[in-house]
């Protein structure tokens, strides 16, 4: 049986904070009371250097970003509430030059830190500095493993080259037990026929592990996956992916090579956009009592999936994020978790591993 901590190289939360306060969290989902946010993502940066046909973060300016005093001021709160790891992302984090602050601060506190980027803007020095700082994992986006069809989705001539010169940069600090290094793959109708050979490109590189993640529905036709496209993938593409980076320990199982599912049922459902395959129908989502998103305008929302689908639950430059975390809008979206979910949750699969553990964990309700 797979265990808890195996299920990502990054688990989202640590099984033990789970299980030592089981009852104190069964009593906060009773009651739609807070629990402590575990797992906090910050999107620090809304734009990129990079130009993703299925991102529209280069083709939108938005307002400046929270400051960086702030930022590191939350940091401080969270570690009060029993925060245990922080994730950067953006946009592309590394545009703003304070994320080595930000990681050395929130290590410094106890909390772990891990950040999703591009990678084209890493040097020896930040990767350096960013290992050494407290930098516990780092998600590198790579959308193939042939670099031409990388550059025509990520926009930009050499990005391939500089992407992956980041991956080899961070795999110093792997020897030394400090770093994680993954693989994002945005699988679309774009690349997913030249991935079969992903997994010797990230164990080439020195990566830990590969993530294939749906291309989002929001993305249009052009990119979304027909349904001869899942079809062919997963007779032809996706087995020896598995069969792979199983072999290379870059998956814990061949499910990891199935983004859209695999029985009929699940690539219909996947083919909808609903990539929880049908799970919070019967079950309900934890995030709202262990986990929390601060957009880069200082915006707090429950997760991804809730961001611009349902109003903000507050905001960090007008309030304390222990404000927000207690108030009545975290309260009335705690209520609303219960199966069936929010619709917004039948579209996620980010937290469906550790919200079957947790409710193994602490029991039906």
């Amino acid at each position: 049986m797979i265990q808890w901590e195996q299920l990502t190289v990054n688990p989202m939360y640590n099984p033990e904070e789970i299980q030592t306060n089981k009852e104190e969290l069964r009593q906060a989902v009773l009651h739609a009371r807070p629990f402590k946010p575990l797992y906090v993502k910050f999107k620090v940066f809304y734009g990129c250097n990079l130009k993703c046909e299925m991102c529209n973060h280069w083709r939108e300016t938005r307002e400046p970003p929270v400051p960086a005093e702030r930022f590191k001021e939350v940091i401080t709160e969270l570690a009060e509430l029993g925060t245990k790891k922080v994730h950067l992302s953006g946009g592309e984090p590394m545009l703003r030059p304070q994320i080595p602050d930000f990681v050395e601060h929130a290590s410094a506190l106890g909390i772990k830190v891990t950040m999703t980027t591009n990678g084209t803007l890493i040097d020896k020095a930040k990767a350096k500095r960013l290992a050494e700082g407290g930098l516990r994992g780092v998600n590198i986006s790579i959308d193939s493993p042939i670099r031409k069809m990388h550059e025509k989705i990520r926009g930009v001539e050499g990005s391939f080259k500089a992407t992956t010169k980041a991956v080899e940069l961070f795999r110093r600090y792997k020897h030394k037990g400090k770093l994680t290094v993954r693989i994002n793959t945005v699988v679309s109708r774009t690349n997913y026929q030249t991935l079969e050979t992903l997994p010797d490109l990230a164990h080439g590189l020195g990566a830990d592990g590969i993530n294939l993640i749906p291309v989002d529905d929001h993305c249009g036709e052009i990119l979304s996956m027909r349904k001869k496209d899942i079809a062919l993938f997963n007779a032809e593409i996706a087995p020896r992916i598995a069969e792979r980076a199983l072999s290379l320990g870059l998956i814990v199982s061949d499910e990891d090579a199935f983004p859209f599912g695999r029985s009929e049922s699940e690539v219909r459902l996947g083919r909808a956009g609903r990539y929880a395959l049908g799970y919070y129908d019967e079950r309900p989502c934890y995030a709202s009592w262990t986990h929390s998103l601060i957009d880069f305008n200082g915006n707090v929302y429950v997760c991804c999936m809730t961001r611009e689908r349902i109003p903000p639950l507050g905001n960090i430059r007008k309030q304390s994020f222990k404000e927000i975390w207690e108030s009545a809008a975290y309260r009335h979206i705690r209520l609303k978790m219960h199966p069936p979910a929010l619709a917004a949750c039948r579209r996620c699969d980010d937290f469906i591993e550790q919200n079957k553990n947790i409710w193994e964990t602490i029991g039906p309700y």
